[in-house]
């Protein structure tokens, strides 16, 4: 294609120019699918360790999520107990596209895994489990259905 006065490749400049403004802007183009997480979520806490079973509470305070990944804190306490010193946890979450009515939560902390799920504005469930120093013998599982703060 031949080029006359420069005005082909001003119109050519013009429409990408538009169209990455229009990308840009598209609503959910600069969303992040981790937000939903962002806040401090309590529950109550079934804890199986070391062939024992408890109850306790548990918190999470999410403070940064960017695009899928969320970063924060975590915390337990047993009944009647003071929680514990804030451990550093980061999620990721899944299945984030338009329209889903749920996100899969996935992470981990220095000593184990969590798995979830979050229906925002309804409900987050998550498990942790943490193998522990002795193998199988000393397994932590956590499982709580946790609420938002408000």
């Amino acid at each position: 294609m031949k080029l006359r006065n420069g005005k082909s490749a001003a119109a050519l400049t013009a429409c990408m120019v538009g169209a990455s403004l229009l990308i840009v802007s598209a609503p959910g183009a600069n969303a992040a699918p981790a937000s939903p997480l962002l806040g401090t979520w309590t529950g109550p806490a079934d804890v199986y360790y070391g062939g024992a079973y408890s109850q306790g509470t548990e918190k999470l305070t999410i403070t940064t999520a960017r695009g899928n990944v969320a970063k924060g804190t975590w915390q337990w306490k047993g009944a009647g107990g003071k929680w514990s010193v804030p451990a550093t946890v980061q999620l990721i979450a899944m299945n984030s596209a338009a329209g889903a009515t749920s996100i899969e939560i996935l992470g981990a902390d220095a000593e184990g895994t969590y798995e979830g799920v979050l229906i925002p504005g309804v409900s987050f469930e998550i498990g942790y489990t943490s193998p522990g120093p002795e193998g199988g013998t000393k397994i932590l599982v956590i499982h709580s259905l946790m609420s938002k703060s408000k």
